[in-house]
């Protein structure tokens, strides 16, 4: 009865929040109750994933190699396993998680403008997020998420059917996702924003306009993945201006480390199959493709991004770097073309396992325009595995913008989830 009464709460909450309004894949601390596990199990510095982590995302929120074993708040079931035999005579059998799967996560921050104005200091309003993830039987997952930030607010989430087929072309090869899909893959596969540790995105999201909010990341995806590739290729909704959808797809290729499907560890470290450094540690190289084609406005004028990276991980030291090309026709008539480019480096280290200092570099070219470069360098600190801050600098070493708050600033962030 306890139970029943949390769910029909959790979904008053959940209505509501539709009625309000309609971004990534968070650090969810309702499967750190789900499994009584610490939060690192999965993140090195949330919202950023250890090799674990990708592997227990990919599986649809569920521990690769026998979900049951690990589970710790046994879930609700919603008819018997019997029923599978008679189908389709009944309804296919599932479950719910015992409790919901709810989590709040809190940001604030304070920006030190240093630009060549008068420096200035501004306390942002805080951003609040309600997360809600899981695993409804063995083969459907989910993904719902909240924003309010000063008067706004917004909404994301999920449906992910899994294993389609699986018979026929093998384990994890194809899932059908229904949603948001786009707030997740509209990005380089290994270098994405929802998985970094700076405030700061990465410059190709916005200069690519990459960072889909809302509606117009609304789509269906198929993805898969084994323990050396992963891939997603999707159709989302795009501006809304025009008849026609935009279509994306990426892949990723993995050497070394734990793989996609969470194979390849060799020591038990808590129950959970990891490799044998240390719960950040996962020694490889991986590097991948994306290439994304939107439509826009009435004219449906054509958005073209292609984009590659890589990410090597060796102990203690994480190393990045992407590059990503973006054509868009902005007069039909003339065939005028808008010709971006945007190549970025970036490096990490674990000093502690609670500090990570880190540098990017970041490098914009525009067809017409001045070239742009800048420098993001702070570091991370865990003051618990939930809760964490960021001081982060942001220095233009070539063209820095003029608009207000746009420039140079040092960023002082509190983050924490429960």
């Amino acid at each position: 009865m306890k139970k029943l009464t949390l769910w029909i709460l959790f979904l008053t909450v959940f209505t509501i929040g539709v009625e309000l309004a309609p971004k990534d894949a968070e650090a969810i601390p309702a499967f750190a109750r789900k499994y009584k596990t610490a939060c690192i199990t999965c993140h090195a510095t949330f919202p950023r994933l250890t090799a674990q982590g990708e592997a227990f995302r990919l599986n649809g929120y569920k521990m690769p190699g026998g979900d049951e074993l690990f589970i710790k708040d046994q879930p609700m079931s919603l008819g018997a396993a019997g029923y599978k035999r008679v189908f389709p005579k009944s309804v296919w059998p599932s479950d719910i998680p015992g409790m919901p799967p709810v989590a709040i996560r809190f940001t604030q921050k304070t920006v030190y403008g240093i630009g060549d104005n008068d420096p200035t200091v501004d306390f942002n309003a805080p951003s609040t997020k309600i997360l809600a993830a899981g695993s409804m039987g063995e083969d459907m997952s989910f993904f719902t998420e909240f924003e309010f930030e000063d008067e706004a607010s917004e909404i994301s989430g999920w449906l992910m059917w899994e294993d389609l087929l699986d018979g026929a072309i093998g384990e994890n090869h194809l899932n059908i996702k229904i949603g948001s899909v786009g707030m997740q893959d509209l990005a380089l596969p290994n270098t994405r924003s929802h998985n970094m540790i700076t405030t700061e995105m990465y410059l190709y999201t916005s200069a690519m306009g990459l960072h889909a909010e809302g509606g117009s990341n609304t789509g269906l995806e198929l993805n898969g993945f084994d323990k050396w590739w992963r891939y997603n290729l999707g159709i989302t909704q795009g501006d809304g201006e025009t008849a026609k959808k935009d279509f994306y797809g990426a892949a990723s290729f993995k050497l070394g480390g734990l793989g996609y499907d969470g194979s390849g560890g060799t020591t038990e470290e808590g129950g959970l199959s990891t490799t044998p450094a240390g719960y950040w540690r996962d020694d490889s190289i991986a590097f991948g493709f994306f290439g994304y084609r939107s439509y826009n406005g009435p004219q449906d004028e054509e958005s073209d991004r292609y984009g590659v990276d890589l990410r090597l991980n060796y102990r203690d030291l994480s190393v990045a770097a992407g590059y990503i090309s973006g054509k868009d026709i902005e007069d039909h008539m003339s065939g005028l073309l808008l010709d971006q480019d945007v190549y970025f480096g970036e490096a990490e280290y674990f000093a502690y396992p609670w500090l990570q200092p880190y540098v990017r570099f970041e490098g914009l070219s525009v067809s017409g325009a001045d070239n742009t470069s800048r420098v993001i360098a702070g570091a991370v600190m865990l003051a618990r595995a939930n809760v964490k801050f960021n001081v982060e600098g942001r220095f233009y070493t070539d063209n820095e913008p003029a608009t207000d708050g746009a420039g140079n600033r040092v960023v002082f962030s509190l983050d924490y989830a429960f």
